[in-house]
């Protein structure tokens, strides 16, 4: 392409705050021959459930637009939370939800405090959308502490949102209640509950979305229902924030019509999720006791489908290499403000690729070794 006077800098077209190396990276699964133990994305390793199967195969009409205001997925998302369906905002995955939310309050300059470590997306999102991130980080291991008075005190004029992962990722754990609701009754700004791993968990919170105005609770199909292909995603919001959110939702909710179809099938199947549910956290608590026989290793308790190992060695990334070139795909988290440079966070797979995982760490690990054991 040539070059004109006219346009002598294109990059000044592009919007302030876009830089081309910062955002969110996911793990390094890629395509690969034979067989891979991807277990990186947190994804299920079931396939659809049967009704799910049944619509996914039996859909037919593709070449029509989704319901505008997806009214079938609303009503079932509001039949499974209890939550009234106009406080029910959907969404292409629970990134999209977030993009949904930014678009409602932030203008540049505001302030979103986060926690970090803590999922990636929050910092790239907002910061995309111009905000100014206010990172309260967590307490050290083991017990990554929610820093409930810092979080509390870093709140100003301009903080629009605090976020709250819930349980949280990548450490896995669980918050105490108590240090929520805390922070919910003390910013006067909105808090996002971020329930991707709710069902994992056997915990909610949206009984404080019912309770008070500043409370949004996000949620996704992604993992417990098996549908992160399918991207369907979704926020329960305040009833005072509906109007508006009717102005900045994308139309349809970014959801394909095959992809509500599949979800609403999936919702009228949860005894089936269910004991997949079950299966999961069996083989969660089992992959932990397995591994934390290995000595100097150990597994910091999962209230999700991964778990998040802690290994005797000064960095975890020669191990994470040696993995990959076996097809075994984990997740590191290298950045040395999160002081998780010497852990991997391993999604719970099949019972096959639980063991393939164990295995292949069993045998890697003294070779990685600092104490040379």
């Amino acid at each position: 392409m040539s070059s004109s006077t006219a346009f002598a800098a294109p990059e000044t077209m592009i919007r302030t705050g876009v830089e081309p190396v910062t955002g969110y990276r996911p793990g390094a699964s890629a395509p690969a021959s034979g067989r891979v133990a991807r277990l990186d994305w947190n994804e299920s390793p079931f396939g659809l459930s049967p009704r799910a199967q049944a619509a996914l195969e039996s859909y037919d009409s593709a070449n029509r637009y989704p319901d505008y205001m997806q009214a079938p997925l609303r009503e079932a998302l509001a039949s499974y939370t209890g939550a009234a369906i106009e406080r029910i905002i959907p969404g292409a995955g629970l990134d999209d939800v977030f993009q949904t939310l930014a678009m409602l309050v932030i203008n540049p300059g505001d302030e979103v405090i986060i926690h970090e470590p803590t999922f990636g997306v929050y910092r790239s999102l907002f910061s995309l959308n111009g905000a100014a991130i206010v990172n309260v980080p967590l307490g050290p291991a083991p017990n990554f502490a929610l820093n409930v008075d810092g979080i509390i005190a870093a709140v100003t004029e301009r903080t629009k949102l605090v976020i709250v992962c819930q349980p949280n990722n990548p450490t896995g754990h669980l918050f105490p209640r108590a240090d929520v609701e805390r922070i919910v009754t003390s910013v006067p700004c909105l808090v996002a509950i971020d329930e991707a791993y709710a069902e994992f968990s056997g915990t909610s919170h949206l009984d404080l979305a019912d309770t008070y105005e500043n409370v949004i609770v996000l949620r996704t199909l992604s993992k417990f229902a098996g549908l992160a292909g399918l991207r369907v995603g979704y926020g329960i919001f305040p009833a005072w924030t509906v109007p508006y959110l009717n102005r900045v939702a994308p139309p349809f909710f970014n959801i394909s019509a095959i992809s509500s179809a599949v979800a609403v099938a999936s919702l009228a199947d949860l005894d089936v999720l269910n004991e997949r549910l079950a299966q999961l956290l069996a083989e969660r608590e089992q992959l932990s006791a397995n591994l934390e026989e290995i000595p100097g290793v150990h597994v910091y308790p999962s209230a999700t489908n991964f778990i998040l190992v802690d290994l005797p060695v000064e960095s975890s990334e020669g191990i994470l290499k040696d993995l990959a070139a076996q097809q075994i795909f984990v997740r590191r988290f290298g950045q040395p403000e999160h002081h998780l440079g010497h852990c991997l966070r391993i999604s719970i797979g099949s019972p096959e690729d639980n063991r393939t995982v164990l295995d292949a760490i069993t045998d890697l690990l003294p070779r990685h070794r600092k104490d040379g054991a």
